[in-house]
């Protein structure tokens, strides 16, 4: 093998590398987390299967939460599963309605939220009406 060869063999190597280390990012959170969130959280939310999209995580009572993003390839096909989860502030709950972080006061109830996945995740990347956003 002569040096070109092993110099593209070690550039597709990182490559791979990284996509894997990129895509499996669930449940690491940075330092301090436990702090926030009171325990060390459950991990059973998955993004197997679903579409892109913000999730509540209602094992952990909607003080985490995850977006997963399908990896497509050129024809569209999903080819891995990028899944990245985040903590919401002290004493804040991800409200899957609004898709924020916000007082559980003003939150959709946690026990609820996976009602609304489809529903509020379908709206991402839909371009609006024209004839719906004129002033009239």
């Amino acid at each position: 093998m002569n040096t070109q060869q092993q110099l593209l063999l070690l550039v597709v190597s990182l490559v791979v590398l990284l996509s894997s280390c990129t895509a499996r990012m669930a449940y690491q959170f940075s330092s301090g987390y436990e702090d926030i969130i009171g325990q060390q959280p459950s991990e059973t939310f998955s993004c197997d299967g679903r579409p892109y999209g913000y999730y509540a995580d209602i094992d952990n009572d909607c003080r985490v939460f995850h977006v997963c993003l399908p990896i497509t390839d050129e024809e569209g096909q999903a080819t891995t599963m990028a899944h990245f989860s985040f903590f919401c502030g002290n004493q804040t709950m991800f409200n899957q309605e609004s898709l924020t972080c916000s007082d559980p006061a003003d939150s959709l109830p946690c026990q609820d939220a996976a009602s609304l996945y489809d529903l509020v995740n379908s709206e991402f990347g839909r371009i609006p009406d024209d004839n719906n956003n004129q002033a009239k």
